[in-house]
């Protein structure tokens, strides 16, 4: 199989995961690093060029497959264009873009070139949403979300948080959904500094009730769902990688009418699947190989981010 080029722009916090995950994958090459100022502490091979700008970059002659956009979110519109232009895959960290219709265009640019064009909206890859997704969800009642983070550096210049952390849960519904069609029945907002830092969402699909609450003023990282459903309880919890089952049943009582309900339990480990952040990854390597542009995510790409728009 040919060796696949692939080019990171930015060198951040998820710069630094996407450089990781990128030299960890067979048959793929990072041959370009694209960042304004490289931290001292990141170790970078000398066979990886280094690039201050943009217009130092010649495609053509570096041969790039790919390229992974995890710089800034105000530059990601820019890039993106630019480097579909060139008919080159990209991969960008979400948001996409805080302006929706920054992110329509590049999702109509990508479909009307049939170039390949991916969000890094990480759970609609993790391997417990597939599972989900498998699953008979017709009969559920509620959905509750708890995605909490402790708070962050102030110079990490983060969007708001419904973009940061609840976008990745919207994507999920999509994912499992489909056309939902979400409707925002009640907001809370916590605001620092201009910025919302704490939302909780109450939405409404048909008879099924969703509560998205997010934060980033938490003591405690959370990372969990609970989907209630006609007979049965998922609780997930996504750092643990788990999802524990209720099942609900009935026991008669000996010498007697009486019967009472009583959930049985069993638990479902996904400990030992691989990094959701390289299932990422691999994806949008298949979607190169394979020359697959992935209609299904362009469109849980622009409805997660239009919804979010709205209720921003």
């Amino acid at each position: 199989m040919k060796n696949l080029n692939i080019l990171l722009i930015g060198l951040g916090n998820m710069g630094k995961i996407h450089k990781r995950i990128i030299e960890n994958t067979k048959n793929v090459s990072l041959i370009g690093i694209l960042d304004s100022s490289f931290p001292k502490e990141v170790s970078i091979n000398n066979k990886i060029k280094r690039y201050n700008k943009f217009s130092q970059i010649n495609f053509e002659d570096e041969k790039i497959d790919g390229v992974v956009i995890s710089s800034t979110t105000a530059t990601h519109y820019d890039l993106a264009k630019k480097i579909l232009a060139l008919n080159i895959p990209v991969f960008i960290e979400k948001p996409v873009s805080t302006k929706i219709n920054e992110v329509k265009e590049l999702v109509q640019i990508a479909k009307r070139k049939n170039i390949i064009l991916r969000a890094g909206l990480i759970e609609i890859y993790n391997p417990i949403f597939s599972h989900i997704k498998k699953l008979d969800l017709k009969d559920i009642i509620s959905i509750h979300v708890f995605r909490h983070s402790q708070k962050v550096d102030k110079d990490r210049k983060l969007e708001n948080v419904m973009y940061d952390l609840a976008l990745h849960d919207i994507s999920v519904l999509f994912y499992l959904f489909g056309d939902i069609n979400l409707k925002l029945t009640g907001i809370l907002t916590s605001t620092k500094n201009k910025t919302v830092e704490s939302s909780e969402l109450l939405l409404n699909h048909k008879k099924m009730n969703i509560l998205i609450s997010t934060s980033r003023q938490s003591q405690l990282k959370i990372r969990k769902w609970n989907i209630l459903a006609h007979d049965k309880l998922y609780q997930i919890d996504l750092i643990e990688k788990k999802i524990d089952v209720y099942q609900s049943g009935s026991v008669k009582f000996p010498n007697s009418n009486l019967v009472s309900e009583k959930s049985s339990f069993s638990t479902l480990s996904f400990a030992n699947q691989p990094e959701t952040a390289q299932i990422q990854f691999n994806a949008f390597i298949s979607n190169i190989i394979h020359g697959n542009v992935d209609k299904d995510h362009l469109n849980i790409l622009k409805k997660s981010h239009d919804f979010v728009s709205k209720v921003v």
